[in-house]
């Protein structure tokens, strides 16, 4: 509001023009935490629904089963054939599989072993050169192939035990 309007408005109400400029900025001071408020609430809102859709950090209807927690472990498992004698567990088992033709029935099998169980996947191009006719149990990880479906027990960085096909259900269960 300009200094003449201010004048004016003060001469038609009876009240001084101080009294005029008071009232003009308790206005927009409470306007201001309106669109404070407002920007607060948007920004809220942006954030929860970018949450939710974009980023999927949050979720509120979660429904986690036991087939998402043991998919989640699989993947987490997941390592290449070259590294199968590496890891850091003393005792654990590596199943070697193709994920483009995968028997359930083995699979139940091998996520049923009590120790660690590393998973291998045989459709991966990094693993092609371990593919091949099962050789059994090798002193080096060179010598060995593997077909699909094959699970070898390693213990201090060897292999101990070598179970392929069908004689998996029979040996593991």
């Amino acid at each position: 509001m300009g200094r003449e309007l201010k004048r004016k408005e003060a001469k038609r109400s009876g009240k001084s023009v101080k009294e005029v400029q008071k009232k003009d900025n308790s206005i927009s001071s409470k306007n201001l935490l309106i669109i404070l408020g407002v920007l607060l609430v948007l920004f809220a809102l942006t954030y929860l629904l970018a949450g939710i859709f974009a980023t999927k950090e949050i979720n509120l209807f979660k429904k986690e089963t036991k087939e998402t927690e043991e998919t989640n472990n699989n993947i987490r498992n997941r390592i290449l054939a070259q590294d199968s004698l590496k890891q850091l567990d003393e005792t654990y088992y590596v199943y070697y599989y193709d994920s483009a033709n995968e028997d359930s029935e083995i699979s139940d099998v091998v996520s049923k072993i009590s120790e660690e169980v590393y998973r291998v996947d045989l459709n991966d191009d990094f693993n092609a050169n371990f593919i091949g006719e099962p050789s059994g149990v090798v002193d080096n990880l060179e010598d060995l192939k593997v077909k699909d479906p094959t699970v070898i027990k390693v213990s201090s960085s060897k292999i101990v035990e070598y179970y392929s096909g069908e004689e998996i259900k029979t040996s593991l269960k």
